[in-house]
């Protein structure tokens, strides 16, 4: 119990961040619902330049420390997925579109289990209503794949992100301290 109740004290003094980062969420999920094929290349060009990136320093650790044809893998996997990403950008966007609908998967039954965890405390109906969103998100994207994921990667990060920043603003309403 006591923990409950230091968890509960720590999201009461908390609460003014559950207001600004849910705002920008929410103006983030807005940008993605009303410009998706923006937000979908832009998703797709950052993680393409990212994993080129974290590539070509891993190669230069590995190329400093090890010498083993084994230890060479990550960094050649990684650069030669950022290359693939950033020449083929619409197989791209499927295959990110893939793995965003089993993240949101994960995202709910995470959600689920944070809200049966928070149950006997205020907000808590508010991590159910996140989980059962990002389930149904998840099943969406899987419907129209791979021939609607340009639009609805964009348009499923937008949602998801508005949901995850009303879900922290209304958290932040229920445990903001009287």
């Amino acid at each position: 119990m006591s923990d409950l109740l230091s968890n509960n004290d720590l999201l009461k003094s908390a609460h003014k961040s559950f207001f600004t980062i849910g705002g920008l969420l929410i103006i983030l999920g807005g940008v993605g619902i009303f410009l998706p094929n923006l937000l979908s290349m832009a998703i797709e060009i950052f993680l393409g330049w990212l994993m080129l990136s974290g590539g070509i320093l891993w190669a230069w650790y590995t190329y400093q420390w090890y010498r083993g044809f084994n230890n060479w893998l990550k960094p050649l996997i990684l650069i030669a997925g950022g290359i693939l990403l950033l020449v083929y950008p619409v197989t791209g966007i499927a295959a990110i579109t893939l793995m965003i609908a089993f993240y949101l998967f994960i995202d709910a039954f995470g959600s689920f289990a944070l809200a049966l965890q928070r149950r006997p405390m205020s907000g808590w109906f508010w991590l159910i209503i996140n989980a059962v969103i990002s389930l149904l998100l998840a099943l969406l994207l899987l419907t129209g794949w791979p021939v609607t994921s340009p639009i609805y990667l964009g348009i499923i990060v937008g949602i998801s992100l508005l949901f995850d920043g009303l879900t922290l603003i209304m958290l932040g309403w229920a445990v903001k301290p009287e």
